[in-house]
């Protein structure tokens, strides 16, 4: 498929080339993303797709600041506002919690994952990116949702999902007051929860990256994810919470990356 990429503006600043773009969703709607390549222009290299989590958007530094590492690198960076959030949020909701339940959702899933693969679709495109060695990085939320998405997208060559895990060892498809109720629930649940699509990410390389204080995730929520991967994947604990963390996962998951994506070219 040809990437129709509407760009928005572009500026080049410490050898980095950062576009504001817009493309197709999965809706027909323009998709806001940033887009950053070292500004000398790539050779054949990695591409990655990095994915805000919940209540945050492609603006936060912890999206900007990674990417701007890897387009050093040479490799280029796609990061966009999933639907609802940052420059597509209608308005702000006073409960963080609305969108943290955006992922149990399956029309919410439907679309973000046919904006993703839009996004693909623009890497591909992308003058520079080797389209066989595309990598995807999720937090949080953009982790849940990169789990089913890099399940369903074969172009993923490896998959890092960093503070995020699946609430499935719960079994929250059970509760309702009737059995209407909990077939709706169950069926909500496979068709969005990461765990009921872990397993089809393989043979893809696969890293979960977890802080061992998060209250959100719990350990049992992020060995439930990893249980439900196959080989090859690997699961690294790092100190901190839900929104703090060192610059050890960082590390990991560009090292990572490096070996997964350089790899996947043979």
């Amino acid at each position: 498929m040809t990437a129709e990429v509407v760009s928005v503006d572009e500026r080049v600043d410490d050898g980095v080339r950062l576009r504001r773009v817009r493309y197709p969703g999965a809706d027909g709607a323009m998709v806001p993303a940033l887009l950053w390549q070292p500004a000398a222009g790539p050779a054949s290299a990695p591409a990655v797709v990095l994915q805000h989590g919940a209540n945050t958007s492609k603006e936060d530094y912890y999206i900007q600041a990674p990417a701007r590492r890897w387009a050093k690198h040479g490799w280029t960076v796609l990061a966009i506002d999933l639907a609802e959030h940052g420059e597509r949020a209608a308005a702000a909701p006073t409960d963080p919690l609305v969108r943290r339940r955006l992922i149990g959702k399956p029309d919410f899933v439907t679309r973000s994952i046919g904006d993703l693969s839009a996004g693909i679709d623009v890497l591909a495109a992308t003058e520079g990116v080797d389209p066989a060695r595309i990598g995807y990085v999720g937090f949080s939320l953009g982790g849940m949702l990169g789990t089913v998405f890099a399940a369903r997208e074969p172009r993923v060559a490896a998959a890092a999902i960093v503070i995020a895990g699946s609430f499935a060892y719960t079994r929250y498809w059970e509760r309702g007051a009737t059995a209407e109720e909990r077939r709706r629930r169950r069926a909500a649940a496979a068709a969005t929860d990461p765990a009921f699509f872990a397993g089809a990410i393989a043979p893809r390389p696969f890293l979960m990256v977890n802080t061992v204080d998060d209250p959100i995730f719990p350990r049992q929520a992020v060995e439930t994810l990893f249980a439900a991967a196959q080989e090859p994947k690997e699961l690294r604990w790092r100190p901190g919470t839900h929104h703090q963390w060192g610059a050890g996962i960082y590390r990991d998951v560009f090292a990572f990356l490096q070996e997964a994506l350089a790899a996947s070219r043979s």
